[in-house]
């Protein structure tokens, strides 16, 4: 296979594995994208507040049962969720790099997403955004992938880290070929996956009064700039919102399912 094949099969969308409950008849389509070193899992509890709607969630490639499906680039990632909602308009709800992921399909094909929620999307192509801890580039050795990879993990859980087990650990590092790619592509890709002045599907944006300031930055910046962008903020909630409280985390996602039903 020549480099450029390889190339193309590695962006090629792929059959991923995807989880889906029916809702009600004529219940609008809410598809969840989780963010960086994540899986489909953390939505769990929030998804089961959606008994009314016909719920999708599924494993981005690298990640959870998709892990083996490859390490693709930003670009790829929207490639998939394209291929993900097949063709079938969806309220689409992204978690982190998931949201980044949500927009770049809302700039490609607006016709897709009815309303897009986004909670704290980074935005790592900005110059006032602090440089992650990624490996030197894309081809490193797995090795320097890895370390690089415990040392962002480390900074999200700090000193419980230490405190897990080395089945654990492993467990949280395994898609660190994923994690590399996809922020390395995030950084460095030009043009970015998206231009918020640009954007013409409604956006719910959010985040939480107990975040890091470059999240919190990012998303009022989107909120700015997006032309029909609402923001809201989670009290007391920090960047893993959609786990530690999916009922708050479910109420910004019905924003946008609201948004989604009065425009039709």
């Amino acid at each position: 296979m020549t480099n450029r094949a390889a190339e193309e099969f590695e962006r090629a969308p792929v059959a991923l594995p995807v989880q889906s409950t029916p809702g009600r008849p004529g219940g609008t389509r809410v598809v969840f994208v989780h963010g960086s070193m994540d899986s489909s899992a953390s939505f769990r509890d929030t998804a089961a507040l959606f008994d009314d709607c016909a719920v999708l969630t599924y494993d981005r490639r690298g990640y959870g049962a998709a892990l083996d499906l490859g390490a693709p680039d930003l670009s790829g990632h929207v490639d998939d969720l394209i291929a993900v909602l097949d063709g079938t308009p969806s309220v689409v709800v992204g978690h982190s790099l998931g949201g980044v992921i949500a927009l770049g399909v809302a700039a490609r094909q607006p016709e897709l997403i009815l309303a897009a929620c986004v909670y704290e999307p980074p935005m790592p192509w900005q110059p006032w955004w602090p440089a992650p801890p990624l490996p030197s580039r894309p081809d490193a050795p797995f090795a320097e992938v890895r370390a690089a990879a415990e040392r962002f993990l480390r900074g999200h859980i700090g000193a419980r880290w230490d405190r897990l087990s080395p089945e654990r650990r492993a467990d949280l590092l395994a898609p660190a070929a994923a994690w590399a790619a996809e922020l390395l592509s995030a950084a460095h890709d030009a043009p970015p996956p998206f231009e918020p002045e640009r954007l013409t599907v409604p956006v719910v944006i959010g985040h939480g009064t107990a975040s890091d300031e470059r999240h919190v930055r990012s998303a009022s910046s989107l909120a700015e700039r997006i032309p029909d962008a609402w923001h809201k903020t989670l009290a007391g909630a920090d960047h893993t919102a959609h786990r530690r409280c999916p009922a708050e985390f479910a109420g910004l996602v019905r924003l946008a399912t609201d948004r989604s039903e009065h425009g039709r």
